[in-house]
């Protein structure tokens, strides 16, 4: 929403997009840099959690190398490289894709969320009491913009609301603000709480301690054996957020938390940015203690962000995708000089519609944002279903007045979940707009369904 309120005061879409999402990986190293300051008063820790953030501890440059063998070759070859080496669990591999930075240049809104969370964290790991009457509203703002956002800065509030008696009147005290944001949610926003028992979130099934194990070393690396040796030897200040950190691990290994259990990584995403803290506070003590320790240092931190500077090069070597915008789009231009702006469009495909161009509303679209932005999803993909297969016009005109629909776009491959009844469509329905090079046609509802 912001990106497009930014595209209508005039800046370009490309650079509304970019702007909001670098500003808030910006700030999540801002914050990390912050807490180790703070919690280890050590920059070099700082730093080195900062580093591991960017660079990913998981075990995928194993595969890699057994694609692509040491060799002279080595450096050209990671540099030149466009895919990531695990991918799982699409690539039927137990390395999950929710490591990498490529979360967040996919899911825009995934950074300036953890942002905010940490400042949340931050003002009340601090004891802030000013700044702590803003927990509710910030809070309350997780409603809106990501809703495991909104359960992992929860925890720390609750876990801050029992163990540290000062903050608690600020906390009740700024509940008030969190209400308009709970009105707003439960008027604008249609989606159920989703809790199933599922142990061990990807790891195979049925979970066994040693499955388990694998497969978070796999994915953690030796992160998995360094972050509690880090818990163990912090100081005793920094020692405050052990407990919620173990909680916003072991509750996504226990539940799956939404309809797609894969959505659980934003938990254990988060419990990295912060649990690196600990490992590099290890790395760092044992670096002080000679010669031998620099040596092992050195090989931890290499080990652990080798798969993380190997995945950064398919971001690098992503391909780039040119799209036609409203001037060199005739469908886009069609929709933008010749319908309402209000007007809402039912749309037979997905993604990079030229109704959604336009500035246009669509009435449905890929399954998992839609569920996410918090549509009622199944109800609209049924009602989109049923339209275009109606066995009559007189059945889809009601149905397409019923759901405020104003126009209706029909492409020749539509999605596959559609199975429209094309010989209404193509002998009952008058278009308005037809391409034949694109394959789409747009009907208007007010122009065939005059009388419904």
């Amino acid at each position: 929403m912001a990106t497009g309120l930014l595209e209508k005061a005039g800046l370009r879409l490309d650079f509304g997009l970019n702007i909001l999402s670098g500003l808030g990986f910006f700030f999540v190293l801002v914050f990390i840099f912050k807490f180790g300051q703070t919690l280890f008063s050590s920059r070099a820790v700082a730093a080195l959690a900062v580093v591991f953030f960017l660079f990913n501890g998981s075990l995928s440059f194993l595969r890699f190398f057994n694609q692509h063998p040491v060799s002279s070759q080595t450096l050209h070859d990671i540099v030149i490289n466009s895919r990531f080496p695990s991918f799982g669990p699409w690539d039927g591999g137990p390395i999950t894709a929710f490591w990498n930075l490529n979360i967040y240049t996919n899911q825009r809104h995934l950074a300036p969320s953890f942002a905010l969370a940490l400042a949340l964290i931050y003002v009340l790991y601090t004891g802030n009491i000013r700044y702590s009457y803003l927990t509710g509203f910030i809070l309350g703002s997780f409603l809106l913009l990501n809703h495991a956002v909104f359960g992992i800065s929860l925890l720390f509030v609750g876990w801050f609301f029992l163990f540290r008696p000062r903050l608690r009147l600020p906390l009740i005290i700024s509940a008030f603000g969190f209400l308009p944001w709970l009105a707003f949610f439960r008027y604008t926003i249609q989606i159920s709480p989703f809790f199933n028992l599922r142990i061990g979130y990807l790891s195979p099934q049925p979970v066994t301690v040693v499955s388990f194990i694998k497969f978070w070393l796999a994915n953690f690396g030796l992160h998995l054996f360094l972050i509690p040796l880090g818990f163990l030897f912090s100081p005793r200040p920094a020692k405050v957020l052990v407990i919620p950190l173990l909680l916003l691990f072991a509750i996504p290994n226990l539940w799956q938390l939404s309809p797609d259990l894969i959505n659980n990584h934003k938990f254990f995403n988060f419990f990295l940015i912060l649990s690196n803290l600990y490992t590099a506070y290890f790395i760092v003590t044992i670096a002080k203690i000679g010669r031998l320790g620099i040596a092992v240092a050195s090989i931890l931190v290499i080990t652990l962000t080798v798969s993380g500077i190997i995945d950064f090069f398919p971001i690098v070597n992503d391909a780039k995708l040119n799209l036609a915008d409203i001037p060199s789009n005739p469908d886009a231009r069609f929709f933008y000089q010749s319908t309402s702006p209000r007007a809402v469009v039912l749309n037979s495909f997905w993604f990079y519609h030229p109704a959604s161009i336009a500035g246009r509303p669509i009435y449905n679209g890929y399954s998992y944002f839609t569920w996410s932005y918090g549509y009622d999803q199944v109800t609209r993909e049924k009602q989109t279903k049923d339209i275009y297969a109606a066995p009559t016009k007189g059945l889809a005109c009601t149905l397409l007045r019923n759901s405020d629909i104003s126009y209706v776009e029909l492409n020749s491959r539509p999605e596959g979940f559609l199975a429209p009844n094309w010989t209404m469509w193509n002998q009952e329905f008058t278009p308005l707009y037809i391409n034949p090079d694109s394959g789409i046609r747009v009907f208007s509802v007010a122009q065939n369904c005059p009388s419904v």
